[in-house]
C-alpha cells in the first residue's frame, strides 16, 4: 500500500516554527509593501525573473548559477564564467513566465490548480504559505517539470499572501517528490529560502533605488551628459551591458558606446568586470559585488544625494526614460537582448 503524503499544512508546531513563519511572513510583507510603492518596480520584477528562474532550473538539476541566468538573459556570458550549453527553449519559457506574471489579474487560487483538490474542513484556518507549500507538494508530485516551482509566486498572490507576483519567491524542493516523509526539514528549508529570498530582494530593490538616486544626481551635475541618461536606464532593465550592446540599443558606435560606459564607471555608477577578456562587460555596483566581481563595501554606506528641486526634475526625467524602455520591451515582447561577443 502506498505510504500517505503528510499534509504540509498542518505541521507538528513548536516555537521555533511557529517563529520561522513570523519571520518569513514579515520579511515578505516588508519586500512586498517596498515593491508596490517604487518608482523601480519594473526594472526590479524583471532581474527578479531571473533569480527565481534560476532556482526552477536547479530544482530540475540544471547546474546553472545566478550569475549565469543574468548573462544569458541579457546575451552575455559574464567573464570567467564557463560558456554554458544551451538549455533548450527555457529562455522562451523564462519570458512567458516573466510576462504571465506581469499580466495576472485577481482570481481565485483555485482556479489555476492543475489537479484536483477537496481542502479538509478546516483549511481557512490554517496558515497561509503553509497552505501554498500543500499545493506545491501536491503540484511537484503530479507534474514533474518546473512548473510547479515557478507556480509557486502567482499562488501567493491568488492566496492574498502578497499585494503582486514576487517572481523571486519561487522555490524548488527536490524533497517533495523524493522524500515526502521528512516533512518538519522540507517545511523549515520552505520558510527559510522564501525568508532568504525575500531579504535579498528587499537589499536588491533598495540598491536599484539608490543607483536611481546616484544616477539623477550625477546626470545633474553633469555639464554634457550626452547619452548617460538613456545608458543609466538602460542598464537598470539590462545591467549586463557591453559597449556593442549598448551601441546597438543607444544607436551609438561601439567606440562611442564604450567610452560612454567608461565615463559611468568612472562615475561610479557602473562595474567594469573584464578581467583580461578582449571585451568588456559591466554590472551595476550591486551585482558585481553580489557575484564576486569587487567586495563588499565597507564602513557606513554612502549618504543619499539630499532632496532638492533641481533632483527633482532630473528623477522624473529619468522615469520617463525607463517608462519608454518598458514600452519599447512591451512593442518587442521580449526582454531586451545584446548579441554575443564572437
Amino acid at each position: 500500500m502506498a505510504s500517505r503524503h503528510p499534509d504540509l499544512s498542518a505541521p507538528a508546531w513548536t516555537h521555533g516554527l511557529a517563529y520561522e513563519l513570523e519571520t518569513t511572513i514579515a520579511a515578505i510583507a516588508r519586500l512586498d509593501a517596498r515593491i508596490s510603492a517604487s518608482h523601480c518596480a519594473s526594472a526590479w520584477t524583471r532581474r527578479a525573473a531571473w533569480s527565481g528562474f534560476g532556482e526552477a532550473l536547479r530544482g530540475q538539476g540544471v547546474e546553472i548559477d545566478e550569475i549565469d541566468i543574468f548573462g544569458q538573459a541579457c546575451g552575455l556570458p559574464l567573464p570567467s564564467r564557463s560558456l554554458l550549453p544551451t538549455f533548450g527553449d527555457d529562455l522562451a519559457v523564462l519570458a512567458a513566465w516573466h510576462e504571465s506574471l506581469a499580466r495576472r489579474g485577481p482570481r481565485h487560487w483555485r482556479e489555476a490548480l492543475p489537479f484536483s483538490f477537496d481542502p479538509p474542513a478546516d483549511w481557512g484556518q490554517r496558515p497561509l504559505l503553509l497552505r501554498a507549500l500543500e499545493l506545491i507538494a501536491r503540484h511537484a508530485r503530479a507534474d514533474r517539470t518546473s512548473v510547479p516551482w515557478l507556480a509557486l509566486p502567482a499562488l501567493l498572490h491568488d492566496l492574498g499572501v502578497t499585494h503582486r507576483p514576487l517572481p523571486n519567491l519561487a522555490w524548488a524542493d527536490k524533497g517533495l517528490r523524493l522524500q515526502p516523509d521528512a516533512a518538519d526539514a522540507i517545511t523549515r528549508r520552505f520558510l527559510k529560502q522564501l525568508r532568504r529570498s525575500a531579504v535579498t530582494g528587499l537589499e536588491r530593490l533598495e540598491a536599484i533605488e539608490a543607483d536611481r538616486l546616484r544616477a539623477a544626481h550625477a546626470l545633474g551635475q553633469a555639464r554634457r551628459p550626452g547619452a548617460l541618461l538613456p545608458l543609466l536606464g538602460l542598464s537598470q532593465v539590462q545591467p549586463v551591458l557591453s559597449p556593442r550592446g549598448v551601441g546597438g540599443h543607444l544607436g551609438l558606435t561601439i567606440s562611442g558606446a564604450g567610452k560612454l560606459l567608461t565615463r559611468a564607471a568612472r562615475a561610479g555608477l557602473l562595474v567594469e568586470v573584464s578581467g583580461r577578456q578582449s571585451w568588456r562587460a559591466y554590472l551595476p555596483p550591486d551585482l558585481a559585488q553580489a557575484f564576486g566581481f569587487v567586495p563588499a563595501r565597507r564602513g557606513r554606506p554612502i549618504a543619499p544625494p539630499r532632496p532638492s528641486p533641481a533632483l527633482d526634475a532630473v528623477l522624473a526625467d529619468f522615469d520617463a526614460e525607463m517608462r519608454a524602455i518598458d514600452e519599447r520591451l512591451a512593442r518587442l515582447g521580449v526582454g531586451m537582448t545584446e548579441p554575443t561577443p564572437a
